[in-house]
């Protein structure tokens, strides 16, 4: 019988909720809870073209042993971009009552639920399943999930907590992630108070991890569907940042020497922007459009070891590709699912959380 539902939501895109939402499954379950996990509505895995499923939903079955169809996890799956057609939206009422339905199948022999939320608050609304809405249906508190950018933030939270009061939801907290070292401070000294002072209570402050963030040049790679020109034994290597090469070659040069470990997208014929990239230090570089560089790039590539990745994808579209990757941790990756865990546990207020206390 569950005893506790918490919801986790966010304002945005890669805040943080699936890390957060892993890592509090695998602390109750080391405290001898039994911890259950749904998403209502989730979005389709970049990369796959047969089917519609979504990739943090596939890693908490796995880590949970969660048994029987996906469907009852995550009863609602977008395809990315276009979907309108897949709902029938005049009759939105029977996708709560879906959902309803699935969450209880879902929730059976679980001590604590956690429902991850879609990509922000108001994600779902054609079918008038927000966040807030859900949480409400589904009696959960509702936990927010904040990315630390600047001061704005407090913006942001404060608006959702007025877009929550609208089916009379309370926040029950706000955890603060992907917090840069040298903001730290800030966050705790400055942001924290501030928003306890108007009755937010702050729940967490997470540091920023570049290793949680970085993706293997290899899993890109298979994201992509991407054909290897050059450079192939860097394939192992950490991604932490990806940029896109659109200028002169000399302001290239510049732009990519302030990043570190990053991977230079940019159109296959733009050889003076590809050879920048190299000598920059980038990890890998996309050449899009099926565009081919000079094939006199090729050798120093293989010298460098640093993949060129041919896509037949224009810049925009591998970008967002790439983008939906960064920061997901595969089932099979124990090192950064363990890492991860210990980020998230020894940086928040886990108790009040799981047990009420």
């Amino acid at each position: 019988m569950v005893e506790k539902a918490i919801y986790l939501a966010s304002t945005e895109e890669y805040a943080g909720k699936s890390i957060v939402a892993m890592s509090l499954a695998l602390k109750a379950k080391d405290l001898g809870i039994k911890p259950g996990y749904f998403k209502p509505i989730g979005v389709e895995t970049a990369g796959r073209a047969r089917e519609t499923v979504d990739e943090d939903v596939e890693l908490m079955i796995n880590l949970l042993g969660l048994k029987g169809d996906s469907k009852i996890y995550s009863p609602i799956t977008l395809r990315r971009d276009l979907f309108l057609e897949d709902f029938a939206v005049k009759e939105p009422s029977k996708y709560v009552d879906m959902i309803l339905s699935a969450y209880e199948k879902a929730s059976v022999e679980s001590d604590l639920m956690l429902i991850e939320g879609a990509s922000t608050l108001h994600s779902g609304a054609f079918l008038n399943c927000q966040a807030p809405h859900l949480s409400s249906k589904l009696k959960a508190e509702f936990l927010l999930i904040s990315k630390f950018k600047n001061d704005h933030i407090i913006d942001e939270i404060l608006q959702a907590r007025e877009y929550a009061l609208r089916w009379n939801v309370k926040i029950t907290g706000v955890i603060i992630n992907k917090v840069p070292r040298g903001r730290i401070n800030r966050a705790e000294e400055v942001i924290k108070p501030f928003l306890e002072e108007r009755g937010i209570k702050v729940l967490g402050i997470i540091p920023e991890d570049r290793i949680l963030s970085a993706v293997p040049v290899r899993e890109i790679c298979e994201t992509v569907g991407g054909r290897i020109l050059a450079g192939e034994e860097g394939m192992d290597r950490l991604v932490e940042a990806v940029l896109v090469g659109a200028m002169t070659p000399e302001s290239a040069m510049r732009y990519f020497q302030k990043a570190e470990n990053e991977l230079v997208i940019t159109g296959g014929d733009r050889t003076d922007i590809v050879f920048a990239a190299l000598e920059a230090g980038a990890r890998a570089i996309i050449l899009t459009g099926n565009l081919y560089p000079s094939v006199k790039i090729f050798p120093r590539a293989d010298e460098l070891k640093v993949p060129l990745i041919l896509v037949p994808y224009d810049t925009y579209t591998t970008l967002q590709m790439v983008q939906r990757i960064v920061g997901k941790i595969r089932p099979s990756d124990k090192k950064r699912i363990e890492r991860a865990k210990k980020l998230v546990t020894e940086n928040i207020m886990w108790k009040p959380i799981l047990m009420d206390e």
